[in-house]
């Protein structure tokens, strides 16, 4: 009977001891035991989800961090050799660190906008010329049809650099009177010899002619009842496309309807290259595009900032291929050194009779980008990628005007 206590006692004892962590277990980490409070049910929505709390963190106090001083370092060497690179949100500007420069040393890099290009890939702009401190000449005066545009200031001359034509609406850039390069040295015999050449300032087209500005001048022309002109070969494009597949008679009717002309192929590679005769618009490093652009290829005009002259003139690298006003011959440029002063051609027009039956030139490549390209086209059956632009050549002081005859020194 007392060892049945005893045991009994004992089952009793772990029974209690099992029960009471039973009870501990269901609680709530803190000791509690029993059933749920209305506060645990609140924490507690779900009775299948972890009651327990995520622990809470203190803030963490944040050490200032010492201001960077904003002084660029200082820089050795000459001057004039010192750049700075600054960041236009990512539309990077190399300039000259001196706060009171000049725009014209000032040039943006623009990498590529859309996906998927190449990276390598980007333009070099310069910006837009803006007013100068230059003043307009008092004895220079536009013919009539044209307006200056002063906002793009004056040259040492007191030319206007950019001037309008009223009848088309185009854009003019100035090319200033100067001596410039010729053709190349080794290469295209078509191209050969390189000569220097003085020629007097003109204004030339910034694009070539459009399509809507072609369609506007053929409609005036029906309208008038004079020679109706052949549509563009193109014609079904939008408007902003070069108009091209224009026979020669058409463009040269064009530009003298304009008040203008067709340019001579040494103002045409004068207006690209610039004096210095670089082999692109831009100069002599490769070509840098914005977006996809293989030779030949036509756009818009104007849609590559990259492919413009030194003279803010565009398009003279790609797009349409245009007429110039000489007849074409393949040693033109071999007579034209021949007839050089002191290595100096002046004012040289080109053939006067033509060389190649029914051919005048045509500037602009099919297969590169080289601005000196030049060959011949048949002016009544134009290759389809021929377009054209105009220039108004000026008069020098004390000169008049012949528009009967060709200068003396012409073939």
């Amino acid at each position: 009977m007392h060892l049945l206590s005893k045991t009994a006692g004992f089952r009793f004892s772990v029974s209690c001891c099992l029960l009471a962590l039973l009870l501990t277990s269901c609680g709530d980490g803190g000791g509690k035991v029993g059933s749920f409070t209305e506060e645990d049910k609140a924490r507690s929505p779900s009775s299948n989800r972890s009651n327990m709390r995520a622990p809470q963190l203190k803030p963490r106090k944040v050490e200032p961090q010492p201001s960077r001083s904003t002084q660029p370092a200082e820089l050795e060497g000459d001057p004039e050799d010192h750049f700075e690179l600054v960041d236009y949100l990512h539309n990077f500007q190399i300039q000259k660190p001196e706060p009171n420069r000049a725009r014209g040393e000032e040039f943006a890099v623009v990498p590529p906008a859309e996906p998927g290009l190449n990276a390598s890939t980007f333009t070099v702009i310069q910006p837009e010329a803006t007013g100068e401190t230059t003043q307009p000449s008092s004895t220079f005066k536009l013919p009539k049809g044209f307006t200056a545009l002063p906002e793009y200031g004056y040259s040492a001359e007191g030319l206007p650099r950019r001037i309008r034509c009223d009848r088309d609406y185009s854009e003019m850039a100035l090319v200033p009177a100067s001596v410039s390069i010729q053709g190349v040295e080794s290469g295209d015999p078509n191209a050969q010899p390189q000569f220097s050449i003085f020629q007097n300032a003109f204004y030339i087209d910034l694009h070539e002619v459009t399509l809507e500005q072609y369609r506007r001048w053929r409609s005036e022309m029906i309208a008038a009842k004079g020679k109706i002109p052949e549509p563009a070969g193109n014609d079904q494009a939008e408007g902003n496309i070069p108009a091209m597949g224009i026979a020669y008679t058409d463009a040269i009717n064009y530009a003298r309807t304009m008040g203008k002309q067709l340019p001579l192929e040494t103002q045409w590679e004068k207006a690209a290259r610039g004096e210095l005769g670089f082999q692109y618009p831009w100069g002599d490093g490769r070509p840098l595009w914005h977006k996809n652009r293989q030779p030949g290829q036509i756009d818009p005009v104007k849609s590559f900032p990259g492919d413009k002259s030194p003279y803010g003139v565009y398009d003279m690298a790609g797009n349409a291929r245009e007429w110039c006003d000489d007849w074409y011959s393949p040693d033109a440029y071999k007579a034209a050194l021949a007839r050089s002063d002191a290595g100096v051609v002046r004012d040289w027009t080109g053939p006067k009779l033509p060389v190649v039956s029914g051919e005048r030139v045509a500037r602009g490549a099919k297969d590169s980008w080289k601005a000196w390209k030049r060959a011949g086209e048949n002016m009544r059956t134009p290759g389809p990628d021929i377009g054209f632009r105009c220039v108004l050549n000026l008069t020098p002081a004390g000169q008049q005007p012949d528009k009967n005859t060709r200068p003396a020194n012409a073939f």
